[in-house]
Parts: C-alpha cells; sequence; structure tokens
C-alpha cells in the first residue's frame, strides 16, 4: 500500500471518529453538567406552551375560579422550580421549610435534558389538577417531549422524564394534604352553608334579573381563607377595617356606592373599556382573573431576552404569589362579609327619587347573577394584580413597558390592547377597572391592591438564591 493510499485511509478514518464525536454532542445537548444549566437555554416554549393551555383550559373550566386556579398554579410553581433546581447553581431547595414536602434526591450522575423535564412536570401536574381536560393535556405534552426529544438519547430522554414527573408528584402528594382547600372546585361551597344575616351591609347574593329571588345561603369557597400558604403571615392577610355601614347621603359609604351607580348608569366609552377589558368574569368567555397574569407574563416573556430560567422563576413565583393572595383575600371576605354594589344601590340609592334607574340596577355584566357570589371586600382583582405586579417588577424592573394583548381581536367587548409604562400602572387600572364595572366599591380595590402589594413583596423576599 502506497504512502497516498494509507494517508486516505488515515484521513477517513479520523473524518468518521470527528463525525461520531459531533454526532454524540448533538445527542447529549442540553443535559446536566457545567455546560448545561437552565439559564443557557434561550427558549422559553417550555414554559409559554403550557401557560397558553391553561388559559385554554381555565376558560371553560367551571369551579375553578379564582380560588381553586391561583392554588393548582401554586403547586405547579413549586414543582417546575424544583425541577428545574438542579441545573439553576445559583438557586436552593425550598422545601424542607414546609413540613409534609419531600422532594426526591437528584442523582448529579445521570444526564437531564431540562425542557424535556419541566414537560413532563407540568403534564403531571396538569393532569391532576385539570382531569377531565386529558386531550388537550396529552396534545400539548406529545408536541413538546416530540420537540426536545430530537437528536437526544433514550436514555437521557427517560431519565428527564422520570425526574419531571418524581418532583411533580411529589408536590402533588403534599398539595393533597391540605385537605379543607383541595379540590375545592368539585363543591365551590366546600360543605358548608352560608347564613344570611339580613343584616344591612352583608352580603347576600342578588335576585336575577326577572326580581326572582336569588339562593341567599349560597357563597363560594367560603372556607378558601384556611387554606396552606407558601410565604406570608398572619399580619400579611391584616387589611384595614372597612368603612362603617350608613345611609346618610354625606357618608363614605354612601359616596362609594354612589359612584358605582354613577360610573356605570352614566359612564362613558372609556370606563366602559377598561371595566370590560380587565373583567375576566364570565366562564366561558374569558379566562379568569388569576390565569390573566400568566397570560401577561408569556407576553412578557416575549417581549424580552429572557432566558428559560427567567421563564421558571416568574412561573413559580407568579404561581406562589396567587395562591397566597386567594387563601388571605378570601379570609377577609368572610371575616367582613361586605355586600356588594347591587345590593346598596337597589336598596338604598333607589329611595331618592333623583336616581330612578337605581330600582332595577344593572352592572356592567348585565345579569346580576353575574355579580361575583361572595363578599365584596377587598377585591380579589385588586389582590392578584398587586401580588402580581410585584413579582413581575422584581424580575423585570420598573420601567418595563408593555401593551396588554390579552384580548386582542375580540368582538364580545373592546378588546383593543393596552398601553402600560410598568406593571404597577396595569396592577392600578386593574384593581380601580372594578368600579365602572359596578361589582366592587372604592375601598375593595385600594385595600385590595395594597395587601396584594405586601404578598407579593413576601414572595420576592423568599431565599430563592444562596
Amino acid at each position: 500500500m502506497n504512502k497516498l493510499n494509507k494517508a486516505s485511509i488515515l484521513l477517513c478514518m479520523l473524518a468518521i471518529v470527528l463525525a461520531g464525536l459531533i454526532s454524540s454532542c448533538r445527542k447529549e445537548s442540553n443535559t446536566v453538567g457545567p455546560t448545561n444549566l437552565v439559564k443557557d437555554i434561550p427558549t422559553t416554549d417550555v414554559i409559554t406552551n403550557w401557560n397558553d393551555a391553561l388559559l385554554k383550559i381555565e376558560r371553560y373550566a367551571a369551579g375553578y375560579r379564582p380560588c381553586p386556579i391561583g392554588r393548582a398554579m401554586g403547586y405547579t410553581g413549586w414543582a417546575i422550580y424544583e425541577t428545574a433546581l438542579p441545573g439553576m447553581p445559583d438557586y436552593q431547595s425550598l422545601a424542607s421549610n414546609y413540613p409534609g414536602w419531600t422532594v426526591p434526591t437528584f442523582d448529579k450522575n445521570q444526564q437531564i435534558n431540562w425542557p424535556l423535564a419541566l414537560n413532563a412536570c407540568q403534564a403531571y401536574m396538569f393532569k391532576l389538577f385539570f382531569p377531565s381536560e386529558l386531550v388537550q393535556i396529552n396534545g400539548v405534552e406529545s408536541a413538546l417531549k416530540s420537540k426536545y426529544s430530537a437528536n437526544v438519547s433514550q436514555t437521557v430522554i427517560d431519565a428527564s422524564i422520570k425526574w419531571g414527573q418524581d418532583v411533580a408528584a411529589a408536590t402533588y402528594n403534599w398539595a393533597k394534604s391540605d385537605v379543607v382547600v383541595h379540590d375545592a372546585q368539585l363543591d365551590v361551597t366546600q360543605g358548608h352553608v352560608y347564613t344570611h344575616t339580613n343584616i344591612p351591609g352583608r352580603y347576600a347574593a342578588p335576585a336575577n334579573k326577572n326580581g326572582e329571588a336569588a339562593d341567599l345561603n349560597f357563597t363560594m369557597f367560603p372556607k378558601f381563607g384556611e387554606g396552606r400558604v407558601f410565604a406570608i403571615t398572619n399580619s400579611d392577610r391584616v387589611i384595614p377595617e372597612p368603612l362603617p355601614y350608613s345611609e346618610d347621603k354625606n357618608s363614605q359609604y354612601y359616596q362609594q356606592n354612589l359612584e358605582v351607580f354613577t360610573r356605570t348608569t352614566f359612564g362613558n366609552d372609556y370606563d366602559k373599556w377598561i371595566a370590560e377589558f380587565w373583567s375576566d368574569d364570565i366562564l366561558g368567555e374569558t379566562f379568569s382573573p388569576p390565569t390573566r397574569w400568566f397570560a401577561i407574563s408569556t407576553q412578557v416573556y416575549n417581549s424580552s431576552l429572557c432566558n428559560l430560567e427567567k421563564a421558571v422563576i416568574t412561573n413559580a413565583k407568579m404561581g406562589i404569589a396567587l395562591n397566597d393572595v386567594v387563601v388571605a383575600c378570601w379570609g377577609n371576605k368572610y371575616k367582613y362579609d361586605i355586600e356588594r354594589p347591587i345590593q346598596y344601590i337597589r336598596r338604598v340609592l333607589s329611595k331618592d327619587p333623583a336616581y330612578p334607574e337605581a330600582v332595577n340596577w344593572l352592572t356592567i355584566l348585565g345579569d346580576p347573577k353575574m355579580t361575583p357570589p361572595f363578599p365584596a371586600y377587598p377585591s380579589g382583582h385588586s389582590t392578584m394584580g398587586g401580588a402580581a405586579a410585584e413579582v413581575l417588577t422584581a424580575e423585570f424592573g420598573i420601567d418595563f413597558a408593555i401593551t396588554d394583548r390579552c384580548h386582542e381581536g375580540r368582538t364580545e367587548f373592546n378588546g383593543t390592547p393596552r398601553p402600560f409604562p410598568n406593571f404597577y400602572a396595569m396592577a392600578e387600572e386593574n384593581a380601580l377597572s372594578r368600579i365602572p364595572l359596578g361589582v366592587h366599591c372604592r375601598q375593595d380595590c385600594t385595600s385590595g391592591v395594597t395587601m396584594g402589594y405586601q404578598i407579593g413583596r413576601k414572595v420576592n423576599k423568599l431565599p430563592f438564591k444562596k
């Protein structure tokens, strides 16, 4: 064999070895190791696709709004955080801070594809929290699994899926131990018969639009205030005492209800736009208020240079904050048991000849049955928005401008996108939108958003970072 032939053979052999090495590197991309950190993955679709699925699922899911959905996403947030944690060396596990929650031990010798693990984790949690939506859930899971399995060895695929599912299983088992509120969507009364007191100023379900008597003993989630919280203490649940009940025309109580009546009855198109833009009250028409903030989060991820680690942390904190908000808010709702404006306007303002429209007054939602069936103080929308604004501001900054396109293209109401200079502006408009909608007085909104800010700050202070 001459020298030329030998050289050709050697070059061919070298090319084969190099090709094998390159193929091997491609196969094991996104696996655990010093060059495989979650923050090095620039795509966030393994988070945003599940956020989008949440919007579609929850829009039609009876019984989940507004409390169980916040809780479901709180535990899902913990699950994705602990799943991604071995690939986030700047962060630490918080599981040991919560009795009853034990996360599986991570085997540092195994190789993990983080998007595959996160996909498996979220699919597992969604299947248990939304068991009636398996077709849609399986579709999202399958699409993401197919995308992130390309050029990855079966060993890594199996290990990644198992890790995500194991963390999810441990987290869901912990969720089940919170027995007072677990699966509350199956019975929104939580087995409790609400006692209507007939005391002026106390909540009662309004009659329907035909004047027929409503079930005065029906309310939603009366025991949700007893649920498990993750970041807050009892002091974080304290809000100002509500205004004393009064029928005096000069009292703040009267004037705040008059404001609601005036802005709904004689309001302008701009008020109506804001009211409907933030409403998200009607099952089947839109997603609910807690889910709205995951829709906003997705818009933030897509409009910023956001890596997967940032999306995981933000989604986790958002879920944790919304869980704590609904628990604290509903605890106060049933503590103070304050009536809705429709009760006061029809009962008290209707006595004044100057307000003939008050007799059969309706909110912007139309049918009185669309008035949320639980006490008013504080506003749930407002608390959720305040907490969400704190989380988003902590992660993306005080000057992050955003145009909210959540309802772009809707024809049932004015869904024209609205621009905001920062997340606090969003939270404030969201809170005060409940006045021109007709379902809350000003005190409900201001106390609610303030409590939301406090809860969001407490979530941001959890020791996620080492």
